[in-house]
């Protein structure tokens, strides 16, 4: 279990620096054709399905003892952690992007958002000795996944007052 949230966690890693050198306006839109997210999107897309291949292999595992459920603990929090970081640095981006280019974005991150809840209650569920701090973390993950939807949601905005 370790190992897989490790993976994941080092997959948000690698690609933080790939949302963070996006850049677009008309012209680079014009000249690519593409959503300049598309690589972010692929990434995303690889977190959901080394995840969804996480919580399958999770089925029956049943709960941790303590010693490696403190590391199964330890695991999850250094990934919401990074995975945070990931996400505000593309709810950053969010401004860049108008009409035909949100929606694909935006899909990814609900699918996201599905599956790092699935993966997480799979998780919160299997060690019992740190169940309040880690549903503590996925509720601020949560809120993070929460604003990153709403960023890229058409008529969806951060702003003061306004919701999706």
């Amino acid at each position: 279990m370790v190992a897989n949230i490790n993976q994941i966690t080092q997959l948000s890693q690698d690609l933080q620096p790939i949302a963070s050198s996006i850049q677009t306006g008309e012209t680079v839109i014009a000249k690519r054709q593409q959503n300049p997210f598309e690589p972010v999107i692929r990434g995303f897309s690889e977190i959901i399905n080394v995840a969804q291949r996480d919580i399958e292999n999770m089925d029956g595992t049943g709960k941790y003892p303590d010693a490696e459920a403190q590391q199964v603990c330890n695991a999850f929090s250094t990934f919401v952690v990074v995975h945070q970081r990931l996400l505000n640095i593309v709810i950053g981006k969010s401004g860049l992007l108008e009409g035909i280019f949100l929606g694909p974005v935006a899909a990814v991150l609900r699918s996201l958002e599905s599956t790092v809840d699935t993966l997480a209650f799979g998780i919160i569920d299997s060690v019992p000795g740190c169940q309040a701090d880690a549903t503590t973390k996925l509720e601020s993950l949560d809120v993070t996944l929460g604003k990153a939807v709403c960023a890229y949601t058409p008529g969806g905005s951060l702003g003061v007052n306004v919701f999706c």
